[in-house]
């Protein structure tokens, strides 16, 4: 008899955990004390109507009530470290879905598009920056076309308040930039910065001038690597990096493209020059594995160019590429822990086509009432050594949603 009770015990054990495995639906009355933000939207088509914009016509209600196809607790990350609870409610039909946690906070929705294999995902979470992001079949993706309320969003050929050149960055004052761009409302919910990072630009390690112009022979590449590399110099991860008091003179005429350069009149070049000799070994080193010149260096190359420095120097830590990553993962999760990252975008309407260090973070949040719902607006300001300027500026990620290149650093034990 005591051995059939134990049995029963352990059953009904599993079976409550697996009422509370991701991968499954929620019982909604039997859990009504965990989601009493879904029974309000369940109960209240008309707020969806009249301020969502979700359509009048066709599954998505019965009975005065929201039809769904199923509700799933998720993992909601808003800061690093702090994951909390919140739920995916999957609208009947082709409408959408909603992410809103038990406290009325209604963080996303999206009032078309149907996603049932997520299900079937190995795991899911979200974060206000990405959206959705879900494993399945051990590769990562993201549901996008997500909306997000943002006010007086105006597009304009100028700079904004606290911004030098029109655009989403050259920002060195992010709380006037928000103000004027977005409105008021927007505050600094936290945020995050490496401490002393030393900002180099582009100017101070080139060697080649297009007439000395301070934005240089376009080398940010080499630049963001130098910032990145120069930072961790000073850490506990340092290996035997060079310091940026450690310098070496440079002489271009021993460049293989040095000729090409000294014939054309528009180039100034500065050699011999004395560079910082961690700068100095990263450009002979593009130069001889990859052939960098002039605007030469590809962003791909970034990740092998950093892991010789880090090997050579007998620093414990590598660099790996992320494409298509997420702010969250790959931006705020390192900076949080301390190393810097560099993102390399192709689409800027700033810089165009530009590599620069990731050195901080803000999160500006801003609350709207949508009848007793409370909708959680994010914006996400990424500080950044551009190479433009020696101190730090800003760069508008929720302007630009998509990340191309981004480059992390991590323990080598932990990337195996």
């Amino acid at each position: 008899m005591t051995l059939f009770l134990i049995f029963a015990v352990a059953i009904v054990i599993v079976l409550l955990c697996f009422q509370y495995w991701p991968a499954n639906t929620i019982d909604i009355p039997k859990y009504k004390h965990d989601v009493a933000a879904i029974e309000y939207v369940l109960d209240h088509p008309d707020v969806l109507i009249s301020q969502l914009g979700f359509p009048a016509a066709g599954t998505w209600y019965e009975n005065n009530k929201i039809g769904y196809d199923y509700i799933m607790p998720i993992d909601l990350y808003t800061r690093p470290g702090s994951p909390s609870r919140a739920y995916f409610i999957d609208i009947a039909g082709e409408n959408g879905y909603m992410i809103l946690d038990s406290d009325y906070n209604l963080y996303q929705y999206q009032t078309t598009g149907d996603y049932p294999h997520l299900t079937d995902s190995e795991s899911i979470y979200f974060s206000p920056y990405d959206g959705i992001i879900y494993q399945y079949k051990d590769k990562t993706h993201l549901v996008n076309g997500s909306l997000q309320y943002v006010p007086d969003r105006r597009e304009t050929l100028s700079a904004y308040t606290g911004q030098r050149a029109a655009g989403d960055g050259d920002i060195f004052q992010p709380n006037a930039y928000i103000a004027d761009r977005y409105g008021s409302k927007y505050y600094v919910n936290y945020s995050a910065s490496l401490p002393n990072f030393n900002y180099v630009t582009q100017g101070e390690t080139s060697i080649y001038y297009r007439g000395r112009g301070s934005r240089s022979e376009g080398n940010c590449t080499l630049n963001a690597i130098y910032n990145a590399l120069n930072y961790i110099s000073n850490t506990s991860s340092s290996g035997s990096l060079p310091t940026s008091t450690m310098t070496t003179r440079v002489d271009a005429k021993k460049d293989a493209f040095y000729g090409k350069y000294a014939s054309d009149s528009s180039y100034v070049i500065d050699t011999p020059k004395t560079l910082p000799t961690l700068y100095a070994s990263i450009r002979e080193y593009a130069i001889r594995a990859h052939g960098y010149e002039v605007e030469a260096l590809t962003q791909l190359e970034v990740e092998d160019v950093i892991n010789n420095m880090l090997t050579t120097y007998e620093s414990p830590l590598v660099a790996r590429n992320y494409y298509s990553a997420t702010y969250f993962d790959q931006v705020m999760v390192p900076i949080s822990k301390g190393l810097p990252v560099l993102n390399n975008v192709t689409r800027s309407v700033t810089y165009g086509s530009h590599s620069m260090v990731v050195t901080g973070y803000q999160v500006y949040q801003a609350t709207r009432e949508i009848g007793d719902l409370h909708y959680q607006s994010y914006i996400l300001m990424l500080q950044v050594a551009d190479g433009w300027s020696n101190t730090p500026r800003y760069y508008d990620a929720n302007f630009n949603k998509s990340l191309e290149i981004v480059t992390v650093f991590m323990d080598k034990r932990s990337a195996k």
